[in-house]
């Protein structure tokens, strides 16, 4: 039934403003080869298109690959995730995970395999308020979200330049973010996101500050053997790079974090980004280059404050403004 109010122009539900994303990422370091691998698949159905993003560093040497490819408006049957270079195969949920890059410069045949049990980023504790996308937007990122700490193996054959002819096998720590919703990327300010990995244990720290929610928010957990804690809080007060629509510096110095779980439990961890053995992006731009989401995942040593030595990522990002 309609009212006399509908004559009026009516509210406009905020994912008018939002694009449908279904996004996978999956980092990878092996230090004792001096090779980070990020593989990152981002499908926009609305838009039509898939991006789909593969970099490597590998002594020293970088390989790089972003295209953009066609997908289906429905993406349920779109099995596996591929475009003419990228493919990703799930082999057994919440387990094993295949991807195979094949391209002019390099080819790559990557193997993941669950080291932990995943952890819903949903299932953490909420700040209070409200949220103007809703209940979704009390979690640290607004979106449905959730993450696996991993190993990695797999070989790396180089086509072109001072390795063309290598064939390298690779294996170390790995994660993987898997992430699905409506999503506005320049609604971010700015977030870290702590991806630490240990022998016996992973440690994730995150916190978003973003438009939907007025105060910065937490998430994250801690995996041992067993299970899952979730982040309470996570203590980012020695970030450096924080300043208000300034490009990001060039992280020449360690930072550390204090990850505390919702028992109480506290873990300080060092990312010594200093010394990072790879700094790679993944920035959103707008169409007008009026703004920037800055991206970058430093692939890096950890050590935790019990003197555990171990490896992975810090993500961070930060929200620039201004012709460019």
């Amino acid at each position: 039934m309609i009212s006399p109010q509908d004559d009026y122009p009516h509210p406009v539900p905020f994912q008018a403003f939002m694009t449908w994303k279904e996004n996978w990422v999956f980092p990878a370091l092996d230090l004792d080869n001096d090779v980070s691998t990020l593989i990152h698949f981002s499908l926009r159905p609305a838009l039509g298109e898939g991006i789909f993003t593969a970099k490597f560093n590998v002594r020293g040497e970088k390989f790089r690959y972003v295209g953009r490819s066609p997908i289906p408006p429905d993406l349920e049957n779109f099995v596996p995730v591929r475009d003419e270079r990228l493919t990703f195969t799930v082999v057994d949920p919440t387990k094993q995970f295949h991807v195979v890059y094949d391209g002019p410069d390099i080819h790559a045949d990557l193997h993941y395999r669950g080291r932990f049990e995943p952890f819903d980023f949903a299932d953490g504790p909420k700040p209070p308020g409200e949220s103007t996308v809703g209940p979704i937007g009390l979690s640290v990122f607004p979106f449905n979200h959730y993450e696996q700490a991993l190993a990695m193996t797999g070989t790396l054959t180089i086509k072109e330049g001072p390795l063309a002819g290598e064939v390298i096998e690779i294996s170390g720590f790995s994660n993987r973010d898997h992430s699905w919703g409506w999503r506005d990327d320049f609604m971010f300010r700015h977030h870290h996101w702590v991806c630490a990995s240990f022998d016996d244990l992973y440690v994730q720290g995150s916190s978003m500050l973003e438009t939907s929610y007025p105060d910065l928010k937490h998430g994250g957990f801690v995996s041992t053997a067993a299970g899952n804690q979730a982040t309470a809080h996570v203590d980012s007060s020695e970030a450096y790079w924080l300043a208000e629509n300034e490009e990001f510096p060039p992280f020449d110095r360690d930072v550390s974090y204090t990850i505390t779980t919702v028992d109480g439990e506290k873990h300080t961890v060092t990312a010594h980004i200093g010394d990072a053995l790879a700094k790679l992006y993944l920035n959103a731009r707008s169409e007008d280059r009026s703004m920037v989401y800055q991206d970058c995942q430093i692939f890096c040593r950890y050590t935790h404050a019990d003197g555990r030595k171990g490896s992975g990522v810090l993500e961070v990002g930060k929200m620039l403004q201004g012709p460019g």
